[in-house]
């Protein structure tokens, strides 16, 4: 099931305040007939001109409404406002609730509620979501209206889905919204109305209410402002174009296409163009610009020769508010963010939309040029086709294995060993299965990983949570991931124990631990190294603290935990600039640098690999974090090319996924959230900047392939073979001398959006002619 997402327009205070009044007023003068029912407590807030719902509102012939059973029921609140409740602990938290919100029946076994209504046909509006609660516990359970059912799965907190239903009602019996649920359901609201007034319950009630819970109040989102463009202006259009009411375009997937975008007029009518090997996934993109609004439009695809439709993955491209930067506050704009699967998508004059098709070239593809096409035809009537033609190179790509493609991960396993009961569990772990999936997919086979292991108790043990290890450490190999594994280990539970607090965030305000410090780290590193070795995991490289600032006494704190890490004979990482004269001390100290960024050169990289074996990771923040989800350019090139030339081993952006609150909203909260989407039942939704990631790392495997080719043909005996050899290693020099490096590749000192697949292409085709010789 998918769960619709309300595009919300800009309600501005004055229409909540029309709408709360119209309630003050009397809602039987307004709207005769809407059902309206907040769920809650007996002490918390009611939205104005809905009844109070507590568990104990059982149904009745005199009040009309109600539930038919008490059992399994109960009411909670949860108040997230500044200066109230849970507020107080957070001057700002992720989200400011209101009377809906605020609360909810919850029930654990099956019930129903109960309105009496007369006969008729109905609109049916539930809020769902939850506050409170634990965060590895899913919400799970079906809700039938009349003859719909519709299975409903929420994660996590701050987060509030609405239902909206079209029923007929009979009028003979009590009208029934029926909740089954798998573990629990919880419920904030039920709002029921004849459709006949649809439009002023919409205009009166739904889109105040829906604003409140998809975005934010209208307090907090009259703060925010819109960073909009001007519509471009299209070049002259045919009088066919006119009269179909639509244009298609494409243009390099790295490069966004924006709302205001308008074609050129060079790449109207396109016909697509893409290569790919065996095993490969490849993105193809087309664009529709409307003249005019539709309600619909249409995509299909056919099959690629022998490629079928199947291995062909169609998603829209969803535009998402964001904010400039990660932190930013008030600010926004739309951009092209979500890779979403649908079934039609609305068109608005002038305002371009996007699909993308990953096609996955299975194993067995014979080498060839394949065609196809793309249909789009908007409201099932005029539709435009577009030509692709489709080559499978008779190439076998290569992976580095001096190389790491890894991810920092918040581990679906995590909340596997803390969720409550089984049906959470269970959705964990498939959750897990799937992102762990996806990551081989995109060409990862690493993560960073975290080992609970809190402090030793008072007879000196620790107590390791070796099941939750030995299940990440079965689906690391399962899916074939490679090591060496770096662990996050508890350092700041440790200095709580001996210095009474933890440790500030990047240890603004520690304290030089005690040496009681040191000896117990190195402690704790002995008995998961004895684990480890038993359970014959692969190397643990151990990480005792993140992003650590520079100040004495937080490089103090460093020094004590990584020679208590190196007493126990392992290695280290930390994740900063080794550049820093402030971490001149830990240089002894420390086997893996991880930066955010390129830094230091290629030269001291290698140098320092040859001189003392240190390694370089890097975390590319600037196009994984620290962004409008747009460096799609700069992702392709930090993966791929940018990796290649840089002498670093491993890039680890933060992070698979990251939410806030609402994971498709990315306005609330402190912070943006990061990265991929899921749907309700856990599946992955890749965002854009995702696949240009896969799309540099098939970059590296085409690169390293080459240079295999070259390696093995200036071995062979034959002069011709040599030559060639020669020729493709110029070929490689030239890419590589175009490459303008940088310590990060964002917007700026990129090649133009055309030029990495032309780029890919002349490796290709040098790969090829080696075949070829060598054989």
């Amino acid at each position: 099931m998918k769960i619709v997402h309300f595009v919300i327009v800009h309600v501005r205070r004055i229409v909540l305040s029309v709408f709360c009044l119209s309630f003050l007023a009397g809602v039987e003068t307004v709207l005769a007939s809407p059902y309206l029912y907040d769920m809650g407590t007996r002490n918390s807030d009611v939205w104005e001109g809905f009844e109070r719902v507590t568990q104990n509102t059982l149904y009745s012939e005199e009040s009309g409404f109600g539930w038919k059973s008490e059992d399994g029921l109960k009411a909670t609140r949860d108040v997230l406002r500044k200066g109230e409740g849970k507020g107080k602990k957070s001057e700002d938290p992720p989200i400011l609730t209101n009377a809906i919100t605020e609360d909810q029946v919850i029930g654990t076994e099956e019930n129903s509620f109960l309105v009496k209504l007369p006969a008729g046909d109905y609109q049916v509006l539930l809020i769902c979501g939850r506050t409170s609660g634990y965060r590895s516990q899913i919400l799970d359970f079906d809700v039938r209206v009349g003859s719909e059912t519709r299975r409903v799965q929420i994660e996590g907190r701050n987060y509030f889905v609405p239902l909206e239903f079209t029923t007929h009602h009979d009028g003979k019996q009590a009208f029934e919204v029926k909740f089954s649920p798998r573990n629990l359901f919880q419920v904030n609201a039920i709002l029921l109305w004849p459709t006949s007034e649809r439009v002023q319950v919409n205009e009166e009630i739904l889109e105040p209410l829906k604003q409140w819970i998809c975005l934010m109040s209208p307090d907090e989102w009259a703060k925010w402002t819109e960073i909009s463009s001007p519509l471009e202006e299209p070049p002259s259009l045919s009088e066919s174009d006119q009269r179909r009411g639509f244009v298609t375009y494409t243009r390099p997937y790295v490069e966004p296409i924006y709302p205001h975008t308008a074609p050129k007029a060079d790449e109207l009518n396109p016909e697509l163009r893409a290569f790919a090997s065996p095993g490969e996934y490849e993105p193809l993109t087309v664009a529709v610009y409307p003249l005019r609004n539709f309600a619909s439009i249409q995509v299909r695809v056919s099959d690629l020769g022998p490629i079928s439709t199947k291995n062909i993955d169609v998603r829209h491209v969803r535009y998402m508010r964001a904010r400039p930067e990660r932190e930013r506050r008030y600010l926004w704009s739309w951009v092209p963010d979500v890779l979403e699967h649908f079934d039609s998508v609305p068109l608005k004059k002038a305002q371009s939309e996007r699909f993308w098709l990953t096609v996955r070239v299975p194993e067995n593809t014979p080498p060839g040029n394949y065609s196809g096409t793309i249909t789009l035809s908007r409201d099932e009537q005029a539709e435009i086709v577009v030509p692709v033609s489709f080559r499978v190179l008779p190439i076998r790509l290569q992976e580095d294995p001096s190389k790491i493609f890894g991810i920092y991960y918040h581990h679906s396993l995590d909340q596997v060993h803390r969720a409550p009961e089984e049906v959470s569990k269970a959705y964990y772990r498939r959750r897990a299965e799937l992102e762990t999936l996806d990551m081989v997919n995109h060409g990862i086979r690493n993560v960073i990983c975290r080992i609970p292991c809190p402090p030793a108790d008072a007879e000196g043990k620790f107590e390791i949570d070796w099941a939750y290890m030995e299940d990440v450490i079965a689906l690391w190999k399962k899916r074939d991931f490679g090591g060496p594994i770096v662990v996050k280990v508890d350092s700041e539970a440790v200095y709580q124990k001996y210095m009474g607090k933890f440790p500030g965030t990047h240890l603004i305000g520690v304290r030089d631990p005690v040496p009681e410090f040191e000896t117990e780290i190195t402690a704790m590193i002995r008995a998961i190294e004895a684990g480890r070795k038993e359970r014959g995991f692969p190397e643990f490289i151990y990480y005792p603290y993140d992003e650590p600032n520079v100040h004495p006494e937080a490089i103090a704190y460093l020094e004590k935990a990584l020679r208590g890490c190196k007493a126990a004979g392992v290695r280290t990482y930390v994740t900063g600039d080794s550049g820093l004269d402030q971490f001149k001390s830990l240089l002894p100290l420390v086997d893996v640098w991880c930066s955010q960024t390129f830094t230091p050169n290629r030269e001291t990289v290698l140098a320092d690999g040859k001189a003392r074996g240190v390694e370089y990771w890097c975390y590319p923040n600037p196009i994984s974090v620290a962004n409008d989800h747009t460096p799609t350019s700069g992702a392709r090139m930090t993966f791929g090319f940018g990796f290649w030339r840089s002498g670093f081993r491993a890039l680890v952006p933060w992070t698979y996924s990251a939410d806030t609150a609402d994971p498709f909203n990315y306005l609330d909260g402190d912070i943006m959230d990061i990265l991929n989407r899921h749907e309700p039942d856990g599946t992955p939704i890749p965002v854009a900047l995702w696949e240009c990631f896969r799309e540099g790392y098939d970059d590296c495997r085409y690169i390293y392939t080459l240079e295999q080719k070259i390696a093995e043909a200036k071995r062979s005996d034959q002069k011709d073979v040599r030559m060639r050899a020669e020729e493709a290693q110029a070929e490689l020099d030239y890419v590589w001398n175009e490459i303008q490096v940088q310590p990060k590749y964002k917007y700026t000192g990129l090649w133009p959006s055309g030029s990495y697949d032309l780029y890919r292409w002349i490796i290709a085709r040098q790969i090829i002619r080696l075949d070829e010789a060598l054989k």
